[in-house]
């Protein structure tokens, strides 16, 4: 699971950077299906990206839940 988080975690950062590029360089967002596109790149790269780090803060907090309980 974590290894397909991780995965969807890049996708996203590589979808939002690639929205983020279009965006600032290109002039796709004079026209509506420019528009469309771009917007879905950074939407759905923000989607992807944000359940890794919870996963990750969760994973740390139950490991010092269990260092504090083992001491």
């Amino acid at each position: 699971m974590m290894k397909g988080l991780k995965v969807a975690h890049w996708l996203g950062v590589l979808m939002l950077a690639t929205g983020i590029m279009l965006y600032s360089f290109t002039t796709l967002t004079q026209e509506v299906s420019g528009i469309l596109l771009i917007s879905c790149l950074i939407g759905l790269g923000l989607v992807l990206m944000s359940p890794f780090p919870m996963v990750l803060f969760i994973q740390w907090a139950r490991a010092q839940e269990n260092s504090n309980s083992s001491q």
